[in-house]
Formats: C-alpha cells, sequence, structure tokens
C-alpha cells in the first residue's frame, strides 16, 4: 500500500483561501495520514475523524519546524498542501501557491515579508516536488526560487461542490437577511491593498448613475493580518460590506448578482472567479497574474491600475446581453476545474 503523511496543520487555522485548497485536495487523497499539533476544527468536516494529533505542546511554525520531523518515519513521503513545511524533511512534496510575499511586498507586513523571503526560498530548494496552482506560479517559482522546471508541477484549484446556480427563492432569502434590496455586483476577498479595493470603489463612484440603482456588495474579513481595515471604514453610497458569510450564503450572493468584480493586482490563481463562473455569474477580473489564466475567454479582463479602464469594465458587465453570455461562457469554463483531478495529479507527485 503507497501509505504518506499530510501535514495538516491548516486544518487547525480558519478557512481562507490556501486552507479551501489543502482541505478539498486532503478530502480527496487516498491512504494519506494527516498530522496536526490540534484537533481540526469544525469547519473541517470529513477530516476531522482523520486527523491525528501529535507533536506535544508546540503549535503553529514551532510544531511545523520541531516536531513534525520527529513524529513521521525520516524517508515517508509528506506533503505539506499550505505553503510551508518542515526544513528537515528530505521526502516532501509542498504546495506553493504563489509568490506574494516576493512578487508584492507592499501587501503585506514587513516582517511577515522578510520572513518569507528567508525560508521558502530555501524550503524549495530542499523539498522533493513543488506543486503550485497556475502556470503563472510555475514561471514564477522557477524564476525567482532558481529550482528545476522538472521540480515544478502545475495542479489547478477548481470550484467547491457548492457553488452553483441558486434559485431565486434562495437568493432572495439571503438578500433579505443581509438587507440588500434591488440589484446588486459583487466583489469577494480578504481586504487587503493587493485586492485593490481603493480603485474598485473610486471606479464604481464614476458608474454608480449608470447602474440603475444597483448596490457593491463587498464580501471579506477586515483586521486580518496584512489587511488595511482603513479602506471601507467610511464606504461610498451604494455599497454594502459583509464581514461574515458562510458558504451557501456566498453561493447564493454570487447566484444572484450582476457581476462579480474582482480587479485584483495579484493572484496566483484567483479562485472566486470559478466560484462566480460556477454559480452563473458573469466576471470581470485584471488582464495580470494568473487571472487570465482562470477565466480564458469568458471573463471581462480590465487593467488593474487604471480606475478608468475598471469603470468601462464595469459598464461592459452591466449591459444585458454580454453578461448573459459571460454567465454561459464562465459557467462552461468553470466545468474543466475539478478538485479530483487536482488530487489526482497532487497524488502522483506525492506517490512518484
Amino acid at each position: 500500500m503507497n501509505e504518506y503523511y499530510v501535514n495538516a496543520r491548516f486544518a487547525t487555522r480558519p478557512f481562507t483561501g490556501v486552507q479551501r485548497y489543502s482541505y478539498e485536495v486532503s478530502l480527496r487523497l487516498r491512504n494519506a495520514t494527516f498530522i496536526a499539533p490540534r484537533p481540526a476544527l469544525k469547519e473541517y468536516e470529513g477530516l476531522q475523524d482523520r486527523v491525528i494529533v501529535a507533536g506535544g505542546r508546540l503549535n503553529g511554525h514551532p510544531w511545523e519546524q520541531i516536531a513534525l520531523p520527529w513524529t513521521i518515519p525520516q524517508r515517508a513521503p509528506l506533503f505539506s498542501p499550505a505553503g510551508c513545511g518542515p526544513m528537515a524533511h528530505p521526502n516532501q512534496v509542498l504546495t506553493i501557491h504563489d509568490l506574494g510575499p516576493l512578487d508584492a511586498p507592499q501587501s503585506y507586513s514587513r516582517g511577515f515579508a522578510l520572513w518569507y523571503s528567508q525560508l521558502v526560498p530555501a524550503l524549495a530548494r530542499k523539498t522533493r516536488k513543488i506543486v503550485t496552482v497556475s502556470e503563472y506560479c510555475r514561471r514564477r517559482i522557477v524564476e525567482s526560487l532558481r529550482v528545476p522546471e522538472s521540480k515544478v508541477i502545475v495542479a489547478a484549484e477548481a470550484a467547491s461542490t457548492f457553488f452553483f446556480r441558486r434559485s431565486e427563492a434562495e437568493i432572495q432569502r439571503v438578500k433579505e437577511r443581509f438587507r440588500i434590496s434591488g440589484s446588486y455586483f459583487l466583489a469577494v476577498g480578504a481586504i487587503s491593498p493587493r485586492k485593490n479595493l481603493t480603485r474598485l470603489l473610486e471606479a464604481w463612484t464614476r458608474v454608480i448613475g449608470d447602474m440603475d440603482g444597483a448596490s457593491l456588495v463587498i464580501v471579506g474579513k477586515e483586521g486580518l493580518r496584512f489587511a488595511s481595515s482603513s479602506i471601507l471604514s467610511m464606504p461610498p453610497d451604494g455599497v454594502v460590506h459583509l464581514t461574515s458569510v458562510d458558504d451557501d450564503e456566498l453561493a447564493c450572493l454570487y447566484s444572484g448578482a450582476r457581476g462579480l468584480l474582482y480587479p485584483s493586482l495579484y493572484e496566483g490563481f484567483g479562485l472566486p472567479i470559478l466560484e462566480a463562473m460556477a454559480s452563473g455569474c458573469p466576471v470581470l477580473t485584471s488582464n495580470c497574474t494568473a487571472m487570465p489564466e482562470v477565466a480564458g475567454n469568458a471573463a471581462v479582463l480590465v487593467d488593474p491600475l487604471s480606475v478608468a479602464c475598471i469603470a468601462e469594465g464595469i459598464r461592459m458587465l452591466a449591459h444585458e446581453v454580454r453578461a448573459r453570455d459571460l454567465s454561459q461562457q464562465g459557467y462552461k469554463r468553470s466545468q474543466r476545474f475539478s478538485w479530483e483531478r487536482t488530487a489526482e495529479i497532487v497524488e502522483n507527485a506525492i506517490l512518484n
């Protein structure tokens, strides 16, 4: 039997995009033994009974670097899906989700960017294989971390199965719950500089008069590490900010939106693009980093550095015929991505 271990520290942390990837892939891995410093949180349903708690009293990075390597057999395959793993383990496959702290350090604290710039390049050179989520990231890893191309494998992300077109009744219930009246556009992502909310809000103020009373609903937590909490302290007219939305509510918000506005400055993948497409929501996103690769020809692509370009893109997305066409194209595009295929690629990298 081909057995291997998974660094499941991710399951002790609240959900973000990295945790979503780690969870969805882990659910589909066969013959894996999951090791974590603490029991898995309740949102990791399906993994809770599979996670083995080991490593004594250590937690976080100390557990990962010190306790984890001594908990598993020295030469056993280890998969670390959340962007970091133990330096001391000789047979490791590591997922690097992006090089944001190297490519866009202004979006991170100075301390984190410094820590990342020291640890991750060294870890990339020591690991047996690197998995990443897009061709864009693969190129950046090879160029910046100076590892052989043959060492880096792409296993793209996918929309989770609960992202699908919801009924009008479900959409209306969620709108009532969050006091959203009329039509709306949606923006999704942590309140972080790289999500480009300042330019998006400026573009929104330019077009709001042409949107037939539509509002802009922003879904994103404030107070996260590296996040700027001042951007939405006084949101413009026509902007609603939601900080706590569960998966079903988010799927309904995607389904009911006139479009997803996602003009991010930097993404290693851009999972909300596929989540929106799978829910039948037309998409506006950026023409840089991995976003064109994910969106293909099924989205409005804009220059995220240009407020005028973002504003014009919103106007294009608001056109009813174009939006309907993009919704159909986007749904087809989203079906090309599969967590099952991602897990298959990952497991093959671990075992070979």
